[in-house]
């Protein structure tokens, strides 16, 4: 029985595999060539690789960073318009005499050409520039907004 298996299963694996039984195949022999040796050395051009370039957006409406996508770096950013200050708010409180003088406004004392915050009666504060210190009263600058502050009548 394995006599038979084995001269049956012969034939089907080497059909498989493309031989032929019995028949020789012969190559025909190759062909003649004559090599030529040089010393050059063949010469690959590197690829060029592109570099990466990441413009961030200036707007929401431009896009986002897709890194940090609720970063606003590098956005601008919407101005908040200050409110318009009322004029009665700001009270020029006194002014010291010569060599030296200094105006208090809302209770802080100021020298010509500094700048500090004051309070308002509302409970905010003001950045104030002092400009200049006159007789009778002071000058100063809010922002870009140039002022002048009287003394009250009868001080």
């Amino acid at each position: 029985m394995k006599a038979l298996k084995l001269r049956y299963t012969i034939p089907v694996v080497m059909a498989s595999l493309g031989l032929k039984l019995g028949a020789t195949q012969q190559t025909p022999a190759p062909a003649k060539t004559t090599r030529v040796t040089t010393n050059a050395v063949a010469v690959v051009a590197e690829p060029e690789i592109p570099k990466s370039v990441f413009i961030y957006p200036r707007t929401p409406k431009d896009g986002r960073n897709p890194f940090f996508p609720d970063s606003n770096t590098g956005m601008e950013q919407p101005k908040a318009k200050e409110a318009a200050v009322d004029p009665m708010s700001l009270v020029l409180n006194g002014i010291t005499s010569p060599p030296r003088r200094t105006a208090m406004i809302n209770g802080r004392t100021f020298e010509p050409g500094e700048s500090g915050e004051i309070r308002l009666p509302g409970g905010k504060k003001l950045l104030i520039t002092c400009y200049e210190i006159r007789e009778g009263s002071a000058v100063i600058t809010i922002g870009n907004e140039r002022r002048e502050l009287r003394l009250r009548s009868g001080i």
